[in-house]
């Protein structure tokens, strides 16, 4: 199972595939995607939405990193005097990659579950999945049938400010259509991961919010 590879190859589908016709091509999306149903499962979710242009500015975990280095940089210049992460912490390592995916697949994962974008018909496809990945389809069907919580979430993340900030945009470029399940939602993930008002502004403009 490699979710890094997974997160990855997602993010930089919906970029390529970022209008709504392509969820409704699962035959094509599958090709694109190398037949990897997972994957395909993962993305045709994602391009539900009903505005999935942030989503499209974020096409593999380090650009997600940058993109949260980037707030950091814009929220320390107002606050110099409290200490960030370094630049190091947002790039992607081998060491670090797979847990760090495995957090923010969790993370959009729930952000989906907390409007209901993931149906009984979803979880009923991906359990009827077959491919060269089980473990991988295995830990998407847990994954999909209980989805993390925020407490999940922000236990998973711990003291690593950078993951936290990374978790916050990969909820938010999930919850791209703001109905209120998923403004309380975003709110409390913030709030539980520490984040503060301003931090989360900076967040969001990354993301032209």
């Amino acid at each position: 199972m490699n979710l890094n590879s997974l997160l990855n190859l997602v993010l930089n589908s919906v970029q390529k595939n970022n209008t709504p016709a392509a969820s409704a091509n699962n035959g094509g999306l599958l090709g694109s995607l190398g037949g990897s149903a997972v994957a395909a499962s993962l993305v045709s979710m994602l391009l539900k939405k009903k505005n999935t242009g942030s989503l499209a500015k974020v096409g593999s975990l380090a650009a997600l990193g940058m993109l949260a280095y980037q707030a950091y940089q814009g929220w320390q210049k107002n606050n110099p005097t409290k200490p960030a992460p370094l630049k190091s912490d947002f790039e992607p390592n081998e060491s670090k990659a797979e847990e760090q995916s495995r957090v923010l697949l969790r993370t959009m994962i729930a952000a989906a579950a907390s409007d209901g974008l993931i149906d009984e018909n979803e979880k009923q496809l991906i359990s009827n999945e077959s491919g060269d990945d089980p473990a991988t389809l295995r830990w998407l069907a847990a994954e999909y049938a209980n989805p993390a919580s925020i407490a999940d979430i922000a236990q998973a993340v711990g003291n690593d400010r950078a993951l936290a900030s990374g978790a916050y945009l990969a909820a938010r470029v999930v919850c791209d259509d703001m109905s209120r399940k998923e403004i309380v939602f975003l709110a409390q993930l913030a709030e539980a991961l520490n984040l503060d008002e301003e931090l989360v502004e900076k967040l969001e403009q990354q993301l032209g919010l």
